[in-house]
């Protein structure tokens, strides 16, 4: 064997007597491996066995002998270990297959997954599912998916249900991602059992809000409790923007681990009373009118404000997030709310006004999914102005007038 010298041109190839279709492989570079090349029906396959260096030739031609059996019976050792890895797959594995993988439905279909999207996905495997991610997906049965869910929704019913809903979706990409000719790994999803038996945990929407007879005096605690915090001023005008618009709060501060900015000054436009949020989480920019009161806070704000972020203080430093603010306002209101929650308040607001359900979707940048009629309405942007200053003198009503103001329950 140390014999035969490489040849810089081309792959030499030498063959043994004995064996039919064993040989030694050298490269042009020098390395030598032992191989076996013989046919699978009309295919000829050439299967490595080993380097030089790391076995002998006898030990070799040992395991050439298993491959000759092998050929002899029809089994093709490239596709039979292709498919040894195919059923290896662990659930880590078709997690992130499936995080990769492009949008199925929705607006950006075909488009890659948003970095918030991905992040999430993996926070949820990683904390329920943590022992069960390098295990092969052929393991999970459907008694592991009932007895896990029922486990998990002890906990959290909605998280169950969620992390449920992305290994699902992981293991039907893994169904529908096989090659052509090829059999699914898995034939059934084990998580059907959860539908079969109507296991999913009854989660009701979230309905947090400020209650409307409270609204005066919520913004009231805004306007004059926040200011001996610090960067107490950026967090009042923030939270009477959320209120005001229905923003999400990642809209106004952004994300730097999800790669997506701070909102910016260049997004607002004084000269026409309006603001754009840029690619939001539905993949569309979303343009808002400005009513009077909230473009004079812009306004103001423009004044005290950095150059580039419109909710950051001079020097450009801006709020981490609103927690301080909101434990300020319950201690002052008894109001315990979250800035979701002011998106909600801005909706049901809205609803109150009878401003119509397609402006209110409008306004708050939802998707009308599947409302077919919805695809007939127009709702023009000068549409909504109207619509947003009536929002902005109901919530900026004086405390005074809260007896004669709409009422509801909390």
């Amino acid at each position: 064997m140390a014999a035969i010298e490489a040849d810089a041109a081309r792959q030499v190839l030498v063959w043994d007597t004995e064996i039919r279709g064993f040989g030694l492989r050298v490269s042009p570079g020098g390395a030598k491996a032992y191989v076996m090349q013989r046919r699978v029906g009309a295919t000829s396959r050439r299967v490595t066995i080993g380097r030089a260096d790391d076995m002998s030739a006898e030990a070799a031609r040992k395991k050439a002998t298993v491959l000759a059996a092998e050929f002899a019976e029809g089994v093709d050792p490239v596709a039979a270990k292709k498919e040894r890895a195919r059923r290896a797959t662990t659930l880590r594995q078709a997690m992130e297959a499936y995080i990769a993988a492009p949008k199925k439905k929705g607006v950006g279909k075909g488009a890659e997954k948003k970095a918030r999207t991905q992040r999430d996905i993996r926070v949820v495997i990683e904390r329920k599912f943590g022992d069960w991610l390098d295990r092969p997906v052929t393991d999970f049965t459907e008694s592991m998916v009932k007895e896990r869910h029922a486990a998990l929704a002890k906990e959290s019913p909605a998280q169950a249900n969620l992390a449920f809903r992305y290994f699902r979706a992981a293991i039907n990409h893994l169904i529908a991602d096989a090659d052509e000719g090829e059999a699914p790994i898995i034939k059934t999803n084990p998580v059907t059992r959860l539908n079969r038996t109507n296991q999913w945990a009854d989660v009701r929407p979230a309905k947090g809000r400020i209650p409307d007879r409270s609204i005066p005096d919520w913004v009231e605690a805004v306007k004059t409790g926040l200011d001996d915090l610090a960067l107490g001023s950026e967090m009042r005008d923030a939270l009477l923007f959320l209120l005001l618009t229905g923003a999400r709060a990642g809209e106004l501060f952004g994300s730097a681990k999800d790669g997506y900015p701070a909102l910016r000054w260049a997004s607002v436009d004084l000269r026409h009373d309006k603001v754009t949020f840029p690619d939001t989480k539905n993949r569309l920019d979303h343009e808002l009118p400005l009513p009077a009161q909230l473009k004079a806070l812009l306004q103001d704000r423009k004044k005290r404000a950095g150059p580039e972020f419109v909710f950051s203080d001079a020097k450009g430093r801006m709020p981490a997030d609103l927690r301080p603010a909101f434990r300020r306002l319950e201690a002052r209101t008894g109001i315990s709310i979250t800035a979701h929650d002011l998106r909600r308040t801005f909706a049901s607001v809205a609803s109150k006004l009878d401003i119509s359900t397609y402006k209110v979707k409008r306004l708050t940048n939802h998707i009308s999914g599947n409302d077919v009629t919805a695809d007939y309405v127009e709702v023009e942007f000068d549409d909504l102005r109207d619509a947003m200053q009536k929002i902005e003198n109901h919530m900026l009503r004086a405390a005074a007038q809260n007896a004669g103001a709409l009422s509801e329950s909390t």
